[in-house]
């Protein structure tokens, strides 16, 4: 079965609406006892927002109580973690976070928050791969014809992602590192407005995730060159892994985590955790993911596993960061 990404967004938008079995009281000390705010850096009808309204609507059923999303979008999702950085560590404020906030750290002469010092790991929620996508202007269908036309070319090749310091960013300069080529980093803030251009001829091509270029890719309007990950992804086994085409270290597949507040209780952390693993259990709800292009946490999904993979991507990256030169104008 397939998803709409425009139907999908419109019929999770009763997410914020109080379950039956929602529980009313106000007991000290009892959480949650209201309502639960989730803040994702994304506009309505982007994938994470999509994805968050999932999480949602199961959450607040397994919880009893409301669970509502705030859309706070820019800096890549950086006005997002800062806010909730600064909010009350009483497991009222969430974040979803993302690799773009691994990276904000080490782009950042003065940063205005500190992912480690200001948030705790909660939970993973999902995983997505990477895919590179062209359009069907630019003829280019393989990766052996990216590499060809980049080497014979240097800096001719448009390749766009969702924002400086994003996944997409970051994977396409670490495969410009690998594959010693040379490509012009085109940085968007809109994944539509990309895609768009993309589809237009504008650019050449996109590193993008699974689930934002997956509606693209099933109509036909772009063409799907490879996708990170050690296997092929269930949803789109058609494409090719990195790994098959020679680029078995890029560092492609990215995920989105479950963040509070440095200094929230531990019983909270604990009570989160244990809800949304049950969620992800769930084959319906697994399934539900694997079709809209997202992947499955580790069995070993705790608040300590999240953090050590938090410590890893900071390591990772900045290293790169530091040796492209990469710096943001995201204050």
């Amino acid at each position: 079965m397939q998803f709409s990404k425009r139907k999908v967004w419109v019929a999770l938008m009763a997410t914020s609406v109080m379950p039956l079995g929602a529980h009313s009281s106000n007991t000290e000390g009892v959480y949650p006892n209201k309502r639960v705010t989730i803040v994702i850096g994304a506009s309505p009808g982007a994938g994470v927002d999509i994805l968050s309204r999932r999480i949602a609507m199961e959450l607040q059923q397994e919880l009893g109580v409301e669970i509502s999303i705030q859309n706070r979008p820019g800096a890549s999702a950086n006005i997002a973690a800062e806010q909730v950085a600064r909010s009350e560590p009483d497991g009222y404020t969430l974040f979803i976070a993302s690799r773009s906030n691994v990276t904000y750290g080490a782009m950042q002469e003065h940063p205005r928050y500190d992912l480690k010092r200001d948030l705790v790991p909660v939970v993973v929620v999902a995983t997505t791969p990477t895919v590179i996508i062209s359009g069907r202007e630019t003829m280019i269908m393989t990766t052996s014809e990216l590499l060809s036309r980049a080497k014979t070319h240097p800096m001719s090749i448009k390749c766009a992602s969702g924002g400086i310091g994003s996944t997409g960013h970051l994977v396409c300069e670490e495969f410009q590192q690998e594959a010693k080529v040379e490509l012009l980093h085109v940085p968007y803030t809109y994944a539509d407005q990309a895609f768009s251009h993309l589809i237009g001829g504008h650019i050449d091509t996109i590193f993008a995730t699974l689930p934002a270029a997956l509606p693209y890719i099933r109509a036909g309007a772009v063409h799907a060159i490879a996708i990170s990950g050690d296997e092929r992804a269930p949803s789109v086994p058609g494409i090719p892994t990195f790994r098959e085409e020679g680029f078995a270290q890029l560092h492609g597949d990215t995920w989105f985590g479950l963040v509070a507040p440095s200094g929230t209780p531990l019983h909270i952390i604990e009570t989160l955790n244990l809800s949304l693993n049950r969620i992800l259990a769930r084959p319906k709800f697994r399934e539900q993911l694997l079709e809209l292009g997202y992947g499955l946490p580790q069995l070993n999904n705790s608040a300590t596993s999240f953090e050590q993979l938090i410590s890893d991507e900071i390591s990772h990256w900045t290293d790169l960061i530091a040796e492209r030169g990469i710096a943001s104008s995201v204050h």
